[in-house]
């Protein structure tokens, strides 16, 4: 098994206990930003990877591991509108080239929940910039205004977000997937022990904070609910070029 893990934060609960053997297991592990994770998976690269959620709708081969995302119930922190003028004078929004998923959700919220037409770039000057990830974590202690994109999400369909899952493009046996599911369980368990070595990205306060009040990890009904409308918006405006049925392995 081929294996590509998005490095970020708030993903590494999900496999740290595969990483670190202590589930055990013979996976071969890559490491990369979502967009490229994403690329592995669609190329058969890799078996299955945490992707962010619209990777999904571009194969047909792809299924949905049935357990185990990365989600947020109303704040996610590390998504975020960073506003350079005030939201109703932005014109130009500049997107963040490392995820697909927070890209589309900035069109909807843009189209359907602000109800304003703005260009979209990669670069350049903008009114107001998409971050993701560790880099959002950092820059949210500066004196730019930010909008969490989570809570505007929750505020527009009173759904929680789910950015990204296991996305697999083989039919995984039960021994496999069992390995993944169990590894979130361990990994939920361990998040003391994983702010310990990550104070390089944030204060270890602050990291547990994060990883237990704004993350969640659990793919619930609720969950299931919000992607299919995500899906459906999305594709409603284009910023995704078509929608599938959930179907989990």
């Amino acid at each position: 098994m081929r294996v590509a893990l998005v490095e970020f934060l708030n993903a590494i609960p999900l496999y740290y206990a595969l990483k670190k053997r202590i589930i055990d297991n013979d996976f071969e592990f890559l490491s990369d930003v979502p967009s490229q994770c994403a690329r592995l998976l669609f190329e058969n690269k890799v078996d299955i990877s945490n992707a962010s959620i619209v990777e999904y709708v571009n194969s047909d081969n792809y299924r949905i591991l049935r357990d185990g995302c990365i989600s947020t119930a109303k704040k996610v922190k590390s998504v975020v509108f960073f506003l350079y003028k005030p939201l109703s004078n932005v014109k130009v929004v500049k997107l963040d080239k490392n995820s697909k998923t927070s890209n589309a959700l900035a069109r909807v919220l843009f189209t359907y929940k602000y109800k304003m037409t703005v260009d979209y770039v990669f670069n350049g000057d903008a009114d107001c910039e998409l971050v993701i990830g560790d880099r959002a974590l950092k820059r949210l202690k500066g004196k730019t205004k930010a909008i969490d994109l989570a809570v505007e999400w929750y505020e527009f369909t009173h759904l929680s977000f789910v950015f990204a899952a296991w996305i697999t493009n083989k039919n995984l046996n039960n021994e496999t997937a069992e390995k993944f599911l169990k590894a979130k369980e361990v990994g939920k368990k361990l998040i003391n022990q994983i702010c310990d070595e990550y104070t390089n990205i944030i204060p270890k306060n602050e990291c547990l904070r994060y990883l237990t009040e704004n993350i969640s990890y659990d793919l619930g009904d609720e969950k299931k609910e919000s992607i299919e409308t995500f899906f459906d918006l999305a594709h409603k405006c284009g910023a995704i070029k078509r929608k599938r049925k959930l179907l989990f392995i």
